[in-house]
C-alpha cells in the first residue's frame, strides 16, 4: 500500500452508524447522509457480518457522499474464519472502494473468546493465528491491514496486549505488514475529563498494568491513543496510524465514581472539545479521525443516539454543526444551504392540527463566534430544553419549518430582519432577550419552572 487512503475532504470527524447491520437500504442512506454532512462528518463506522456484505448500493452512496466507510466485523467468539468466505467478502469490499475493514473486537476481553480458550496460554499468539490471515488478505487487496480495537484496560491489559502483538508480528517476519499496519481504537471518554491521561506514560509513570497509583491518570479515556503510540514507538521507532471506530462521551456514563455522570451538559462540552481538537488539528497527526458514538439506534442503545427516533436531537448535534459552520466561510455556506434541503424531521412535541409544518417548536440560538460562546448560550437554555425538548439550532432557514419559534437573545444576535422573515414564513415567533446571558437564563428558567412553553403566543 503506497499511501494511506483518506476521505477527499477530510475533516477528521465521524460517527458510528447503527450498532447493528440491518439499516443498509438506499432509503437509509438518503435519510442519514445529509445529516452526516451537516455535522462535517467524513468518516462512518458501519457494523458488518461474515454472513453477507453490506449492500453495494449503500456503500457506494456513502463513498460518493465523500465519507470514508470503516467496516467493523465484531465477530464473536474469536475463532478461525473460513478463508474462502472471507476472501470473497474482502474482495467485494475492495472492489467497491472500501479501504478499511476491521475483523474482531476487543480481543483483550474475556467475553470475546470461547470460555475454554480464554485461560489457555499464549492468548495473544492465538489471536494473531486467526487475525493474521485477514490482515495479509487486506494488504494483498490494497486495503489497509487494520488490527482490531482493544478494550481500554480490559481483562488482559490493553497496552500489554498491544506490546505483545507487535513483538510477535515482528518475530514472525511481518515487518512489511507492520510498516502498513493501522490500529483501530476506541476513544470513549467515559465520565472522565476529555484530557484524562494526556501525555501518556511518560507523564504518568504511576500507571502500571492493572494498577494505577493514587493521584495518577491512565489510558482508560479518550486519549488512549497516546499510550498506544508510546507502545508502538518503543517497538517500531514511531507510531502507526490509528482509526477510531467509536469514541467521545456517552449520555448516562457513570463508569468512574469519582466524576459526575455524563448529563446533557457534560456530553456537549466533552464532545465539542474533542471535535474542536480534530477540526483545528491540535490532536496528533497519527490519529486519523474522531468518530462519535452514536448516530442512531433502536433498543438498549437508543438513549445514546444523537438522533432520536421521535425526531429530536441531542444538543451535541447543534454544537458540532455550529463548530463546523464557524470553522471557515465555505463550511458555513454549505451548512446553511444544506439545512434548507434536509428532509423534515417530525418532533416529539409535534401536534397534528396545530399546523402543517414538520417541526412544532424551534429554539433559535444566535450564531456564536467561538464554541465557548455557544456553550454559554446552550447552558442558559438548558433547563428550558430539558422541560420542553424543542428542536434547537442556529439556522433561520431551518426554523421556518416550525409552527412556533423562540428566538434566544437580542437583535444583536438574531436581527429584526430575520425575525420578520420568520413571521413572513408563517411562523409564530417570540423573543426571549435580556441584558446578558444571565438574564436570558433567568427568563428561560422561569418559563421552564412554570411549565409555560411560551409567554406571549
Amino acid at each position: 500500500m503506497n499511501s494511506l487512503p483518506l476521505p477527499p475532504s477530510n475533516t477528521g470527524l465521524g460517527l458510528h452508524y447503527f450498532p447493528d447491520d440491518t439499516h443498509y437500504r438506499l432509503a437509509d442512506a438518503e435519510l442519514w447522509l445529509p445529516r452526516l454532512k451537516l455535522l462535517g462528518a467524513s468518516w462512518l463506522t458501519l457494523v458488518g457480518s461474515l454472513d453477507r456484505a453490506i449492500p453495494e448500493p449503500f456503500i457506494r452512496r456513502v463513498i460518493d457522499a465523500g465519507l470514508e466507510p470503516v467496516i467493523h466485523l465484531p465477530v464473536r467468539p474469536i475463532a478461525p474464519v473460513d478463508a474462502d468466505a472471507l476472501a470473497v467478502l474482502y474482495r467485494c469490499y475492495a472492489k467497491w472502494g472500501v479501504h478499511y475493514v476491521v475483523l474482531f473486537d476487543r480481543p483483550n476481553t474475556r467475553a470475546a473468546w470461547p470460555a475454554v480458550d480464554w485461560g489457555r496460554e499464549g492468548l495473544v499468539g492465538r489471536y494473531l493465528d486467526v487475525a493474521l490471515p485477514a490482515l495479509q488478505l487486506a494488504q494483498s487487496l490494497g486495503m489497509a491491514p487494520v488490527l482490531a480495537p482493544l478494550h481500554p484496560g480490559g481483562d488482559y491489559w490493553d497496552t500489554s496486549f498491544l506490546d505483545a502483538a507487535i513483538r510477535l508480528l515482528d518475530s514472525r517476519g511481518q515487518r512489511a505488514l507492520l510498516d502498513d499496519l493501522v490500529l483501530a481504537i476506541y476513544g470513549l471518554a467515559g465520565n472522565r475529563p476529555a484530557d484524562w491521561g494526556a501525555g501518556g506514560p511518560s507523564r504518568w509513570p504511576g500507571a502500571k498494568p492493572y494498577v494505577t497509583a493514587p493521584g495518577s491518570q491512565d489510558q482508560i479515556g479518550f486519549r488512549a491513543f497516546e499510550w498506544y503510540a508510546d507502545v508502538i514507538s518503543a517497538r517500531l521507532g514511531g507510531p502507526r496510524p490509528m482509526i477510531m471506530v467509536a469514541g467521545g462521551a456517552v449520555p448516562g456514563d457513570a463508569t468512574d465514581p469519582n466524576f459526575p455522570v455524563v448529563d446533557a451538559t457534560r456530553h456537549v462540552y466533552c464532545n465539542l472539545a474533542l471535535a474542536k481538537g480534530m477540526v483545528e488539528r491540535t490532536l496528533p497527526s497519527y490519529l486519523l479521525n474522531v468518530t462519535f458514538w452514536l448516530l442512531a439506534a433502536e433498543g438498549g442503545a437508543a438513549p445514546a443516539a444523537w438522533f432520536q427516533r421521535d425526531g429530536s436531537q441531542l444538543p451535541a448535534v447543534a454544537a458540532i454543526r455550529q463548530l463546523i459552520a464557524s470553522s471557515n466561510g465555505k463550511a458555513a455556506k454549505t451548512a446553511t444551504g444544506a439545512a434548507g434541503r434536509e428532509p423534515p424531521r417530525p418532533k416529539g412535541g409535534f401536534q397534528p392540527g396545530v399546523g402543517a409544518r414538520p417541526l412544532y417548536h424551534y429554539l433559535l440560538l444566535p450564531p456564536a463566534r467561538e464554541p465557548s460562546d455557544w456553550y454559554a448560550l446552550y447552558g442558559a437554555a438548558l433547563e428550558y430544553l430539558r422541560r420542553f425538548q424543542p428542536t434547537c439550532g442556529f439556522s433561520v432557514l431551518e426554523a421556518q419549518s416550525a409552527d412556533f419559534v423562540t428566538i434566544v437573545g437580542n437583535e444583536a444576535g438574531i436581527t429584526a430582519a430575520s425575525e420578520q422573515a420568520l413571521l413572513a414564513a408563517g411562523c409564530k415567533v417570540e423573543r426571549v432577550g435580556g441584558r446578558d446571558v444571565i438574564e436570558i437564563q433567568m427568563r428561560l428558567n422561569e418559563l421552564a419552572q412554570t411549565g409555560q412553553r411560551f409567554s406571549s403566543i
